[in-house]
């Protein structure tokens, strides 16, 4: 008679990580893996008489969800709001407890907990001190690969891509890109807009990046609003014809600072933003926009964390998923 495996076994036996196993066994669609590797796991999985265990009811029912902002700061970005409401969705449904914890709450205060889902940036320090709590981390919008530690990221790449071949394809060839320079809630990491480089590359192989038309502030509608106001004052003539801008907010006040100055959207300037919040669809022009499936990115976090009880740390290998995402054109483009 075989003894009962678990998935640290399966994931041994398959040649496959234990997240991989884990995600397989409760039919996580968002997991890019072949059906070979898929039957193997099952097949090994019945093999060897696996059987999900039941939760008990105490800490391994609860996970902490902890946003990188403030309650008053979420509010006014709904990408991270979003983020959440997803974890919270699929947590809710897998039957666990949630702790919630904002940027103005202590990391000291999480006890208890079977994971962490950890939403926006960190600095070492903060991981630090979640990993005290529980080697079962899960970091979302925030690249933590290199770091050793899992993360759900949206594709950045393909998006960037994408939005600048179609500027190209429409003869645009002054493009700008209106970004920003974010700080964990500590202050002691700074983290740059992994946007740029690609922005940079990609318009650098096709003998079109400007260093002049690269505006950089702090992802908030007023600073966008000064930077683009600014440079139409400076050099209205060499403004870029085609704006890629890394939110929604920042689109806004990019929008109102080309109004005022009497710059034409789309006829003008081509404007494309990323995220693709409710307000993209109500302002005028609607906006032009990379849809980013934020609630699907909290979803597969709470995902990944299913295998946290049969983890080993030596044994584990940190995952990074990609969320998909897709280029909405309305108004703000040609």
């Amino acid at each position: 008679m075989n003894v009962l495996a678990t998935i640290k076994d399966i994931a041994k036996k398959a040649g496959v990580s234990i997240t991989t196993v884990s995600r397989v066994l409760n039919y996580d669609k968002t997991l890019s893996v072949s059906d070979t590797t898929r039957k193997k796991i099952f097949r090994v999985a019945e093999d060897m008489a696996y059987t999900k265990k039941k939760k008990a009811g105490n800490a391994k029912d609860t996970i902490a969800i902890v946003q990188w902002y403030t309650e008053k700061q979420e509010l006014d970005d709904l990408y991270y709001l979003s983020i959440r409401m997803g974890a919270e969705k699929r947590a809710e449904r897998l039957h666990y407890k949630v702790h919630r914890f904002f940027a103005n709450d202590s990391l000291a205060k999480i006890k208890d907990v079977r994971a962490i889902i950890a939403i926006g940036k960190f600095s070492d320090a903060q991981i630090k001190s979640m990993l005290k709590v529980t080697p079962n981390v899960v970091f979302v919008d925030f690249d933590t690969l290199a770091k050793g530690y899992d993360c759900v990221v949206t594709d950045f790449d393909n998006a960037t891509e994408t939005v600048l071949q179609y500027f190209i394809d429409q003869g645009l060839t002054r493009i700008g890109m209106l970004s920003g320079v974010e700080y964990s809630s500590d202050h002691q990491l700074e983290i740059s807009d992994p946007r740029f480089d690609i922005f940079k590359d990609y318009l650098e192989s096709q003998s079109l990046y400007d260093p002049a038309n690269v505006y950089v502030g702090d992802f908030t509608m007023q600073s966008a609003f000064d930077l683009i106001n600014n440079a139409l004052n400076a050099d209205r003539k060499d403004f870029p014809n085609a704006l890629y801008v890394a939110n929604d907010a920042m689109a806004v006040g990019a929008l109102k600072a080309l109004n005022q100055n009497h710059v034409k959207v789309p006829e003008d300037v081509s404007l494309v933003s990323f995220n693709d919040t409710a307000v993209a669809k109500y302002v005028i022009p609607a906006l032009s926009s990379i849809k980013v499936n934020t609630g699907k990115m909290g979803e597969v976090a709470v995902s990944m964390i299913d295998a946290g009880d049969d983890d080993d740390a030596d044994y584990h290998t940190p995952e990074k998923v990609i969320v998909g995402n897709r280029f909405i054109k309305r108004e703000s483009s040609k």
